[in-house]
């Protein structure tokens, strides 16, 4: 079996990169996809489920002390069980990979023996802005890189592309690396061979020292499921005026939206948003929403204001039921970094697709 772990930051593309793959792979292989979700409710994976029928997806509240260790236990039930060729793992954005690593080693995983390797894409647009205010996390996530994708080279001048390829390239230089834009990469782009050991006394440095708090982002998430319409032109204006509102300071928000003209995904950064047209099949309205600090309240009726009035507008919750479990003993709530404010822990897979089925460890 082929395992190929997907990192990046916050909107860096890693959802439409393995999009791109798993089109161009079903023709001759069985890919499987675990989604790592920071927040109860899951975006990606509803977005993964319309090209893969195997799609996993895993929420959790915290995923510095949970998330790691959920994934990891998932490979080999994963592997059992849909018997793909190929296991694409979607790791959030403001997670460090060496936590699931450390997890898989810690679980008797030797994911060595199968044909691994850690894919980073990378944002051309805001990888400047990431590094200078978390370097120790960007740097991290580099080194352990097997291939690296540069991602949005299109948007960006070309002396902005050669400066980020030197500079990314300096940070780690045994990794393959790939520049594109809006994810298009092929399977061969990402074929590596097994490498060991480290090129520079860095990036020995860098890979050897132990996670910590310091190493992540410390952000909380937000999410809610929504049934009804909504009117496309009121969330444009909710999202293109989020910077300038009391709601907090959001890094990243995506979505899924019944509108009067249809299906749309939501994706929000900084920069940016964008509402377009999706196609596909779902039952209900989704959002996500991760920054430093959010104003639920604020953002929860902000976002009914956008809704057509009609009975049972939203979950209170934010969950799906039917994949959240109850808290195991002895996980204690906590405050800690990139947790979210509220909401049960969620540790039990679901199946996306074409055969919806809860799936248990």
């Amino acid at each position: 079996m082929i395992v190929n772990i997907v990192t990046g930051y916050l909107g860096s593309g890693k959802t439409t990169l393995i999009q791109h793959l798993v089109r161009q792979l079903a023709l001759r292989e069985r890919v499987a996809v675990l989604v790592g979700e920071f927040g109860e409710v899951g975006i990606d994976g509803a977005l993964l489920a319309q090209d893969a029928p195997d799609v996993l997806e895993l929420g959790c509240e915290c995923i510095y002390c949970t998330l790691s260790a959920d994934l990891a236990r998932q490979i080999p039930y994963v592997a059992g069980f849909l018997s793909p060729d190929r296991l694409i793992i979607e790791y959030p954005g403001v997670a460090a990979v060496q936590g699931l690593l450390a997890a898989a080693k810690v679980m008797g995983l030797h994911l060595m023996d199968h044909c691994f390797s850690i894919i980073h894409v990378i944002d051309a647009c805001s990888f400047d802005e990431l590094y200078a205010r978390s370097p120790l996390f960007a740097e991290s996530q580099i080194c352990r890189a097997s291939v690296l994708v540069l991602n949005k080279c299109d948007l960006v001048p070309e002396e902005k592309v050669q400066s980020l390829t030197k500079k990314i390239k300096e940070l780690n230089p045994r990794a393959r690396f790939v520049s594109t834009h809006q994810g298009q990469v092929s399977p061969a782009d990402l074929q590596v061979a097994s490498q060991t050991g480290f090129s520079s006394p860095r990036e020995r440095k860098v890979c050897q020292r132990p996670q910590s708090a310091v190493d992540i982002p410390s952000y909380y998430s937000f999410s809610r499921k929504f049934q009804g319409t909504f009117s496309r032109i009121q969330l444009a204006r909710l999202f293109e005026n989020l910077s300038r509102s009391s709601i907090g300071e959001v890094v990243r928000a995506k979505g899924i939206f019944c509108c009067e003209e249809g299906w749309v995904r939501l994706d929000f950064l900084p920069s940016g948003v964008s509402l377009e047209p999706v196609t596909g099949r779902f039952h209900e309205s989704k959002v996500l929403v991760i920054g430093s600090t959010l104003a639920a309240g604020k953002l929860t009726a902000a976002l009914l204001d956008c809704l057509h009035k009609e009975p049972q507008g939203f979950y209170e919750d934010g969950g799906d039921r039917r994949r959240r479990v109850s808290r195991p003993a002895g996980l204690n709530r906590r405050r800690s970094p990139a947790c979210t404010a509220s909401g049960d822990y969620a540790g039990s897979p679901f199946r996306l697709g074409h055969d919806k089925k809860e799936l248990s460890s």
